[in-house]
Order: C-alpha cells, then sequence, then structure tokens
C-alpha cells in the first residue's frame, strides 16, 4: 500500500524574505527559498518536454525578479501553483515535490540553492 501524499495545515508566504513557509499535518515545518523554489520549477518550459532540455538546463543564473515569490495558490488538494516576479507562474509543486525539496539527502535540492 503507497503511503498517503503530505499534506499542508499551513502555508505562508514571506515577501519580506522571499521564503515560502509549510507546515504538514504530521508536525513538521519547512522553509524554502524563492530561489530553491524557482529552480525546482516542474514545469514544461523549465524541465523540458518531448525529449528536449528546458529553459533551467541551458542557463546558470536568474535575475533576481525569477527568484522573487509573488503569490502561491492551492491547486486541488496536491499542489501548490508558485507566481514570481517575472511573472512566470506555470510550475505545479505537488506536495511531495515539496517535501522532496526539503530533504537534506535531495542532491538536486543542493544544486537549486544558489
Amino acid at each position: 500500500m503507497n503511503s498517503p501524499d503530505p499534506y499542508p495545515v499551513s502555508v505562508d508566504l514571506i515577501r519580506a524574505d522571499n521564503r515560502l513557509e509549510i507546515t504538514w499535518e504530521d508536525g513538521s515545518r519547512n522553509a524554502y527559498a524563492g530561489a530553491t523554489l524557482r529552480w525546482a520549477c516542474p514545469c514544461a518550459e523549465c524541465r523540458g518536454e518531448a525529449g528536449l532540455p528546458g529553459r533551467l538546463d541551458r542557463i546558470q543564473d536568474l535575475p533576481a525578479d525569477e527568484v522573487r515569490l509573488t503569490s502561491v495558490e492551492l491547486v486541488g488538494h496536491y499542489a501548490l501553483q508558485l507566481g514570481f516576479g517575472s511573472g512566470h507562474a506555470t510550475g505545479i509543486y505537488t506536495f511531495r515535490h515539496l517535501r522532496s525539496l526539503a530533504d537534506p539527502s535531495h542532491t538536486s535540492a543542493r544544486r537549486w540553492e544558489r
């Protein structure tokens, strides 16, 4: 039997610190920097599609407006959609994906901390 996806009980966007804070139903809390979340964007533009690399695979740096969190919206009962200062807002961050980014053993998460 598969374990259920984690579910947040509180989601706070701290714009002054460019940080998203999530408290999960199991009592754990995670804070995510805007840059971490932007580099982890799961959308097709950023990750690629049809066998082609995405935009984030082809660049090394992002301007400040690209990593500045501006909005967070609930998507169904499984994800958050994040908006950034550049207008980018197509990534759907599942709760499972967000929890994996908070795991210190997640090697890709370390790459995204720039």
